[in-house]
C-alpha cells in the first residue's frame, strides 16, 4: 500500500493546545496556497495511491469551491486505487452542506471530525470554535448528506474535565451514527497557551492515574458498543479501521503534500519546509533527508507494529527484513515478556494489557 498525506495548514482560530505548523487569520491566501499545492502535486503525481488523509490545520476552513479544486488537484495527479479510502479532517465550527456535498462528490469517503469533547466548558478551555451541539449536529448532518464512514476524536484529561463528563462524552458519542472513535490524553506542548495557564496555575495538571482509569473505562465501554481496540487510542467497528493510518504502523510508504508535510519512500525520510511563505513562493522542500538502516527500518517496523493490539507478525518481520524477529530483538522480547509487559508465542509479538498502558516504555527498547 501507498498512502497520499496533505497538509492544509489554516485555521479560523488555534487552539490552545497545538503545536501543528497552522495559521490563523490567512484565508485569503488558500487560493495562493492551492496554487503551490497544485505545482507541487505536479512534481511529484504520478503514482497509485490506496490512501488518501487531508489533515491540518483545518481542511473544512475551505470554502465548497476551494475543497473542490483540492480534490481535483489530487485527481488529476495520482491514481486512486479501486475502493481508496480518502479522509478528510473536519472542524465541526467550520462544516456546512455545500462543503459536505463539495467533499462527496470530489471523491472523499471518511470523514475524521475533531469533537474532543460534548461539554462546553471543556471545549472553550481547550480554544475549540464549536460547541457540543454543533459538533452533535454536524455528524447528523454528515450522514444525512451521505457519508457512511464518519471518526470523531475525543481528548482525556482536559481542563475541567472529570471522570463523569469524559463519561457522558463518550455516552453522547455512543448514541451518533459512527465507526470510529479515537481517544487522546491532552499532551501538554512548550509554547503553547494552555501550557502557559497550567504553568500559571489556572488549570491543574493532569493525573496520570485519572488518566489511565480514563482509558480503561473508555476500552470497556466502547467495547460494550460494538467498537474494538485496534491501536493503542483508536477503537473501529470491523472493518472501518483507519486504513490510512494503518499503512503509517505498518511502516508503508507514503508521499506528503503541502507546508511541513513529510514523505516516506525508498528507505528515505524526507521533510518539505514548515515556512508557509517559503512554500506558497515554490520552496517547497527544506532540504533535509533521511535516509533509514536497516536496524532503524527493523526498530521502527517493532515500536510501530506494537501500538496495534494485533502486534507485530513474525512472518511478516522475517519477509520484510530477511532475519528472525528474535534474532534481531531477542533480548528485549524476552525482557519484556517477564515482566507481564509483552506476550509472545512465536508467531505474534504484543503488548499485553498493563503493556498497553505503558507503551512508550516498552517501545523505547526497540528504536
Amino acid at each position: 500500500m501507498k498512502g497520499l498525506y496533505i497538509h492544509i495548514p489554516f485555521c479560523a482560530k488555534k487552539c490552545e493546545y497545538c503545536d501543528f505548523v497552522s495559521y490563523s487569520g490567512m484565508e485569503s491566501r488558500i487560493d495562493e496556497y492551492l496554487d503551490a499545492l497544485s505545482a507541487e502535486a505536479a512534481q511529484r503525481g504520478g503514482a497509485r495511491v490506496d490512501t488518501v488523509f487531508i489533515g491540518g490545520g483545518t481542511p473544512t476552513i475551505l470554502n465548497a469551491e476551494q475543497i473542490t479544486r483540492l480534490c481535483g488537484i489530487v485527481r488529476n495527479n495520482f491514481e486512486l486505487s479501486s475502493g481508496a479510502e480518502w479522509t478528510a479532517e473536519a472542524n465541526p465550527g467550520t462544516v456546512t452542506d455545500r462543503k459536505i456535498y463539495a467533499m462527496l462528490k470530489g471523491g472523499i469517503n471518511r470523514i475524521s471530525a475533531g469533537v474532543q469533547s460534548f461539554n462546553d466548558r471543556e471545549l472553550r478551555a481547550a480554544g475549540r470554535i464549536h460547541d457540543a451541539e454543533t459538533a452533535y449536529n454536524t455528524v447528523i448532518s454528515l450522514v444525512k448528506n451521505g457519508f457512511r464512514n464518519i471518526s470523531i476524536d475525543l481528548m482525556a484529561s482536559l481542563p475541567y474535565q472529570t471522570p463523569e463528563t469524559f463519561a457522558e462524552s463518550l455516552r453522547t458519542a455512543a448514541e451518533l451514527p459512527l465507526e470510529h472513535v479515537s481517544v487522546y490524553s491532552l499532551i501538554i506542548e512548550e509554547g503553547t497557551p494552555i501550557k502557559e495557564k497550567y504553568d500559571e496555575g489556572i488549570y491543574s495538571e493532569p493525573d496520570e492515574d485519572t488518566d489511565r482509569e480514563l482509558y480503561s473505562y473508555t476500552k470497556s465501554f466502547l467495547e460494550s458498543r460494538g467498537f474494538y481496540r485496534y491501536e493503542i487510542s483508536n477503537y473501529a467497528r470491523h472493518g472501518y479501521e483507519s486504513k490510512h493510518n494503518m499503512l503509517y504502523w505498518t511502516c508503508g510508504e507514503y508521499i506528503g503534500l503541502g507546508a511541513a508535510a513529510h514523505s516516506y519512500t525508498g528507505g528515505e525520510r524526507y521533510f518539505n519546509t514548515s515556512d508557509i511563505n517559503r512554500y506558497m513562493s515554490g520552496s517547497f522542500s527544506d532540504g533535509e533527508r533521511e535516509r533509514l538502516t536497516k536496524r532503524d527500518m527493523m526498530g521502527e517496523f517493532m515500536m510501530l507494529g506494537l501500538r496495534m493490539t494485533r502486534g507485530v507478525m513474525a512472518d511478516e518481520f522475517l519477509k520484510r527484513f530477511g532475519c528472525g524477529m528474535t534474532d534481531v530483538f531477542g533480548a528485549e522480547i524476552k525482557k519484556h515478556v517477564s515482566a507481564g509487559l509483552l506476550e509472545y508465542d512465536g508467531k505474534v509479538c504484543r503488548l499485553t494489557e498493563r503493556g498497553l498502558d505503558i507503551a512508550n516504555t516498552v517501545m523505547c527498547d526497540f528504536i
